[in-house]
């Protein structure tokens, strides 16, 4: 996991400026939807992030520069009185309701640390809120959950101990880390060096209506497993509601999308194809864009012949709720997102849904007047081009933030240390939406129940079997100005889709705009 280090990484604190983006403000149109719609934001947002920079990138260190010193895990037994920590995170609903109960009972379990958790909005209010703390470092939370694209900024920023430092510091914990998914402990590695010490991780998942599939006579035990299998059961649908299948009469697209790049990394991921330069910034610094590929092409490529073709309802990235509404309203059925939204679809279909659970009450809505029962819905992992399951580590990571409170760190160690407990990973499953990162979680008897027994469990085993066949290897993008480039290929994705814009000319505009993000960086950084 680590290796030896003869001096200690640089923690200067660095000046950076985010790009940040604002929330759309939500419309309920449709009592009838609200719960289903909502459920993005309750699960803490899938796919937004902020970014940064700085003077000197400490990514260019490697893992023989990780200093147990740096990690000063011994430091809280020195304490005289209990030690308080502050977590920032971006969450709503369940997910929130799960790591308000997580930091509960480990403050109940002991008495050395108090743990506080701070609410801070979106993402990219918490990143903003940050970025600016940076100069105050003891206006900085002890551990942040940051958004996963994000691990470029945090190395930069000269905040974040590493957790292979903890880890060095710590030789037991290793087992809790070598226990963990390959794929997790890469996708949150540069160098060889691990970052986050704890993880919250998603993956895409495709929903389906079942009712639909049946109608077109589609076979819902075989959920289609490719962009192509995608295309043929939307036309299908399509076919069968021209032909005058009662049951999809109110179908107006078969499959719907919201219009984010993230599918498209994962499509492009899951093809072990890199999207920048230098092993897709694991061995270095990214400064040089490889979106020019075939298989970026090919992915803009299925999603014009849909839209062309009237088989898919693009929706724009700012519109957060339209594609959850269509699949709530069965205007569409076929949708991808994210898993993490698992439970609360669950719970709504099942009327167990509560206004707390989805921050209802904040909205005016009375969660008693939402009707979603007679849907019938199927989960399954994420398609890709070749086949599903395959692609990149979505979620939060959770960051030991350098304070130079020594007893802090300890204290922040402990805490990760117990949520990645296996009791603690299965609750993280079960009520948060996240899936189990650890393989004894995953073969844990009560889990292994519930995935087996329940409809919500089936729908969660059906990703978490998913992430086993991440690439350990190819474990997707680090890239430093990540918000830009989410920002040019939504865009792009708009323009190609609904502005009727040609492919190849997005394409290598993109590219080109992209390339300057990726220079801007660099010289920001000094790299």
């Amino acid at each position: 996991m680590t290796s030896t280090r003869t001096e200690p990484i640089d923690t200067r604190q660095l000046a950076v400026n985010p790009m940040t983006r604002r929330r759309p403000a939500l419309r309920i149109a449709l009592a009838s939807v609200a719960a289903f719609g909502l459920i993005a934001s309750a699960c803490g947002g899938g796919t937004d992030e902020g970014n940064g920079g700085g003077d000197k990138p400490t990514s260019d260190e490697d893992s023989s520069l990780v200093n147990a010193a740096d990690c000063p895990v011994d430091s809280l037994e020195k304490a005289t009185a209990p030690v308080n920590i502050t977590v920032w995170h971006a969450w709503l609903g369940k997910t929130r309701a799960t790591l308000e109960a997580t930091a509960d009972e480990f403050n109940k379990s002991q008495s050395k640390v108090h743990v506080s958790v701070e609410s801070q909005g979106s993402y990219e209010e918490m990143q903003k809120k940050y970025t600016d703390a940076m100069a105050t470092p003891e206006a900085l939370p002890d551990l942040i959950l940051s958004q996963d694209t994000t691990l470029q900024f945090m190395i930069d920023s000269g905040t974040a101990i590493p957790a292979a430092a903890c880890i060095k510091a710590d030789p037991k914990s290793e087992a809790i880390y070598d226990d963990m998914e390959p794929s997790v402990i890469s996708s949150y590695s540069v160098k060889d060096v691990l970052w986050p010490a704890a993880f919250s991780v998603n993956a895409p998942a495709l929903y389906i209506n079942m009712a639909h599939f049946k109608a077109a006579g589609l076979d819902t035990t075989k959920l289609p497993q490719t962009l192509d299998e995608l295309h043929a059961a939307a036309k299908k649908i399509a076919d069968a509601k021209a032909a005058g299948v009662p049951e999809l009469q109110g179908v107006a697209e078969p499959m719907v999308l919201r219009l984010d790049s993230a599918w498209l990394e994962n499509w492009v991921t899951g093809a072990g194809v890199a999207m920048v330069n230098n092993d897709n910034g694991r061995s270095g610094l990214a400064t040089k864009s490889e979106m020019d590929s075939k298989e970026v092409k090919d992915g803009f490529t299925w999603l014009k012949t849909m839209t062309d073709e009237k088989l898919l309802k693009p929706v724009p990235f700012s519109n957060t709720f339209g594609q959850l509404f269509a699949m709530a309203l069965q205007s569409s059925s076929i949708l991808i997102d994210t898993a993490t939204a698992i439970p609360t679809v669950d719970a709504a279909i099942s009327g167990t849904l509560k206004n707390e659970d989805i921050g209802a009450e904040d909205l005016g809505i009375d969660l008693s007047t939402v009707k979603v029962d007679t849907l019938q819905i199927g989960v399954g992992a994420g398609p890709g081009f070749k086949e599903a399951g395959k692609g990149q580590i979505g979620g939060a990571a959770w960051y030991i933030v350098n304070r130079d409170k020594p007893e802090s760190i300890a204290a922040v160690w402990e805490f990760t240390k117990f949520s990645n407990d296996v009791a603690q990973q299965v609750r993280w499953t079960l009520d948060g939406g996240y899936l189990p990162v650890r393989k004894a979680a995953r073969k844990d008897k009560a889990l292994e129940t519930e995935l087996s027994t329940t409809r919500k469990g089936q729908w969660l085993a059906a990703v978490a079997d998913g992430i086993t066949k991440f690439d350990p290897d190819k474990p997707g993008p680090v890239i430093g100005p990540y918000n830009e480039f989410r920002d040019i290929y939504r865009n792009a994705l708009e323009s190609v889709t609904l502005g009727g814009k040609g492919l190849d000319e997005t394409l290598t505009d993109s590219n080109t705009k992209f390339n300057d993000a990726l220079a801007a960086y660099q010289k920001d950084v000094g790299g």
